[in-house]
């Protein structure tokens, strides 16, 4: 009867386990933007030169000279506003969204949020305009 028990714990652990490993976390409204913003799936990395956190779930990377895009991570990142910088995994020589990450240090270590969906934004003045509305909406 003890062995019953034991497993019968032991399975109970595993699927508490396996359902906080594959928790969708649902992203907020504001955050589908695919009726105003062009999609993109991909960023090449050799070209990041900056980035500006939005909030808690959201950044602006800028490539190259004037290529902005709104990057949206799959879970609120608590450390990403006040995060002096920021890393991100690499497929080959692209950012992917639903494969890569943003990483963000904090005092406790690093972080890693997938990458949910990739804007492709038209210029600075757009990004801009992007970023203060989805502040104002937080």
């Amino acid at each position: 009867m003890k062995k019953i028990i034991k497993y019968a714990v032991l399975f109970f652990i595993t699927l508490v386990f396996a359902a906080c490993a594959t928790t969708n976390f649902k992203v907020a409204d504001k955050y589908n933007l695919d009726n105003e913003l062009k999609e993109a799936t991909e960023v090449n990395s050799f070209r990041i030169d900056s980035w500006e956190s939005i909030d808690l779930q959201s950044l602006i990377l800028k490539a190259d000279f004037n290529n902005y895009y709104l990057v949206i991570l799959n879970r609120p990142a608590i450390a990403l506003p006040s995060s002096e910088s920021i890393g991100y995994t690499v497929s080959i020589d692209r950012v992917k969204k639903g494969f890569d990450s943003i990483v963000v240090a904090d005092s406790s270590g690093t972080e890693s949020y997938i990458i949910h969906k990739i804007y492709k934004l038209d210029s600075r003045k757009q990004a801009t305009e992007i970023k203060n509305r989805l502040k104002k909406n937080m």
